[in-house]
């Protein structure tokens, strides 16, 4: 059966990259058989340097593949495959919700990858590549994470009212209404709508139902990569459940529609033996 990584670490990030970024991994893939990792869209963005045999990001529903390389994209809105075939490994730095809008004058877009040079420049990018190959993870790590921390960032009042709306959203697992959060940081649906849009990229709506689909799938896998397998038997077991369709979407971000095809193309494009054949 495909597994999501031979090997995963988790690195704190320091203090300096509040509002930035949440911590930073490290994952290596063996050569000799496939792995396949469930990308949650958790409503975070991704910067991942990758050195080696990279493999591809993989739409479950459509099987359309993209190669898995070097950027830094927005937030994820649906969930997506990581397939590797190594060996590779891959360094990536979580991003706070709004960690591109305090990087970046252009407004973010979800889902879009660019290069890592929105970021970081070309010669850190070139050091930390060079470490992550040589298996000098740490140094990779303090690499990007340093580079970052001395970037110059954007600040704003509404970098600021957007904070609490997020946090807000994290503290209640995403089960909450657009209403709830504009009430609770003293806005209107207008304002919040404009917050999210330019800052996230996302709509509030895209937004809760990504933090959502990602706790509910965390609450039943743990912290981690996510194994294909592991998501379906989540998803599954949920659905056979028999809860009220709204109840479904109200906890899980999708329709039980939409949750049993996820289910249904996951199992069948990386269930056991799928990435074998």
């Amino acid at each position: 059966m495909p597994v999501a990584v031979d090997s995963y670490r988790r690195f704190a990030v320091p203090s300096a990259l509040a509002g930035v970024a949440e911590h930073a991994w490290v994952a290596r893939h063996a050569a000799g058989r496939a792995h396949a990792e469930v990308l949650l869209p958790d409503g975070r963005g991704l910067l991942q340097i990758v050195r080696g045999t990279g493999g591809a990001v993989v739409e479950p529903l459509t099987g359309q593949r993209t190669p898995d390389r070097d950027g830094v994209r927005g937030a994820w809105t649906h969930a997506v495959v990581g397939e590797q075939t190594g060996p590779v490994a891959r360094l990536g730095v979580q991003l706070h919700p709004a960690g591109l809008a305090r990087l970046r004058d252009e407004r973010p877009t979800a889902d879009t990858w660019l290069p890592p040079t929105a970021v970081l420049d070309e010669a850190t990018v070139a050091a930390a590549g060079e470490q992550l190959a040589a298996g000098e993870d740490d140094a990779a790590v303090t690499t990007v994470l340093g580079a970052l921390a001395a970037r110059p960032r954007r600040s704003s009042a509404d970098l600021d009212h957007l904070d609490d709306a997020l946090a807000f959203v994290d503290e209640r697992r995403g089960l909450v209404r657009a209403t709830d959060v504009a009430r609770e940081v003293g806005t209107s649906l207008g304002e919040l709508h404009r917050w999210c849009t330019h800052l996230l990229g996302t709509s509030p709506a895209q937004y809760l139902s990504a933090v959502r689909f990602s706790t509910f799938v965390r609450e039943a896998v743990g912290a981690g990569p996510v194994d294909a397998a592991a998501t379906v038997a989540a998803i599954e077991w949920y659905v056979a459940a028999g809860y009220q369709p709204r109840e479904v979407e109200r906890f899980t971000g999708l329709p039980p529609v939409e949750l049993r095809r996820l289910a249904e193309h996951l199992a069948q494009r990386f269930g056991p033996g799928a990435l074998a054949r």
